[in-house]
């Protein structure tokens, strides 16, 4: 979860669609262009392989800040929930005591392993000195009994989860807890963001299919058992041109978001809970049609949006499919291959032309089915214009691709080739 964004004009109050869809097109094309930046989450554990307790996590955060010159310290009523290290990024806490390092935005891929690098180095001495222990990792099962870390987003999520959810929300708040992926986020570049978005999209889902990881599992059996359609990708957006057309599926689908909390001044960290403010939990429909979407409560709400990829408030696209890991030179491979597929213009029309006749109604029941397969039928299913899940997973990673799947992808092509076409 991410900090207050503040906008230029926070109290503008929306008074249409075409409104909300100019905002988010006027973020597209002023965006920069060019930058990538990382957020990695990891387990930190005690030496038996435990959570840690807030105390812990707020010493290692306070021994950061003393070995770096410059570290200034986030706090929520008088203790330290994050760090801002100017240069390099941030570190803050995430639901379980998992700890998450954030690159500034970077200018090049040397420049962000340089960040990344200088972030793990700091996190791996303070854990050492309090003998703590770092872990890249997609699900650690010992961190579903982790206690509450004390933040009002936090709180105030669990609040909504219980209210909206009943008895499903505890499996819900126990996969945030347990669950550590990397996000890469960049910087889409004016007219070209319906084509970057469309690769980072197929990116996603390539993701998931070569995974299907525990922490990938969690996620589907948790999140998209309660809110499916912010699990799920817009796959609609595979047949867009433009970005006007494009955005006008995000808003479809930011329009269902539900938003928990929202900002304030005079609460800590900023936020209170919708239900506070506004007597119950609202959708950004909602707040639309009763004349109470302010441009601060929509950008916000754009953090809080788990589609893939996703569409922020400072206009860049963040990815969430892969899963956390521990070595700087996995992180790095993952992190320049959404690059590439950012702003090398080659390789992301070649991806786009080569996957242009998929059927994005197969890619979406492959996706949301892909946990009832066995890695060769899905490797095997057909996602349309003759091609198969197997070959999309090739097309992105390449010789990245895990041996297994990349066994099964080429099985998968060469019966694709030999027999008809699958039925719908």
């Amino acid at each position: 979860m991410s900090r207050v964004f503040h906008a230029q004009n926070p109290d503008q109050v929306f008074q249409n669609r075409a409104e909300i869809e100019t905002h988010l097109l006027a973020k597209v094309m002023t965006a920069q262009g060019g930058k990538t930046g990382t957020e990695l989450e990891l387990f930190v554990t005690t030496p038996e392989g435990r959570p840690p307790s807030f105390d812990q996590i707020e010493m290692l955060l306070e021994n950061i800040a003393l070995a770096y010159k410059g570290a200034e310290m986030t706090q929520e009523k008088g203790r330290i929930v994050g760090l801002n290290l100017p240069g390099i990024g941030d570190i803050s806490l995430e639901p379980g005591g998992q700890v998450e390092l954030s690159t500034k935005p970077c200018d090049t891929v040397e420049e962000l392993e340089q960040c990344n690098r200088a972030l793990r180095r700091l996190l791996d001495g303070a854990s050492a000195f309090l003998d703590l222990h770092v872990e890249g990792a997609g699900h650690k099962p010992a961190f579903l009994q982790a206690d509450d870390m004390p933040r009002s987003r936090f709180h105030a999520y669990y609040a909504y989860c219980h209210e909206q959810y009943g008895k499903k929300a505890q499996p819900l708040i126990d996969t945030m807890k347990s669950c550590c992926g990397l996000q890469v986020n960049v910087d889409p570049m004016g007219d070209k963001f319906h084509e970057i978005y469309r690769a980072l999209l197929l990116t996603d889902v390539a993701e998931s299919f070569a995974t299907r990881s525990e922490r990938q599992k969690r996620l589907h059996e948790t999140y998209a058992s309660v809110a499916p359609e912010q699990m799920t990708p817009v796959f609609d957006a595979l047949a867009c041109r433009d970005n006007d057309t494009l955005v006008g599926h995000i808003v479809d689908r930011l329009l269902s978001l539900r938003v928990p909390f929202v900002p304030d001044e005079t609460a800590p960290e900023g936020f209170r809970a919708a239900r506070e403010v506004f007597g119950k939990t609202m959708t950004v429909g909602d707040f639309l049609t009763e004349g109470k979407l302010s441009v601060q409560i929509l950008d916000n709400a754009l953090s809080l949006q788990l589609t893939m990829p996703n569409l922020r408030r400072h206009g860049v696209l963040e990815t969430r499919a892969p899963d956390s890991m521990d070595d700087i030179g996995t992180l790095m491979k993952t992190a320049a291959q959404y690059h590439r597929m950012t702003y090398d213009d080659t390789a992301r029309r070649a991806l786009l032309d080569d996957f242009a006749s998929v059927d994005a109604d197969r890619l979406r029941v492959a996706f949301l089915s892909r946990f009832d397969m066995d890695a060769k039928t899905l490797m095997a299913f057909d996602i349309g214009g003759g091609k198969t899940v197997g070959q999309l997973v090739t097309a992105v990673r390449g010789a990245d691709s895990a041996p297994e799947v990349a066994a099964e992808a080429t099985l998968a092509a060469r019966t694709n080739r030999r027999q008809p076409q699958q039925g719908a």
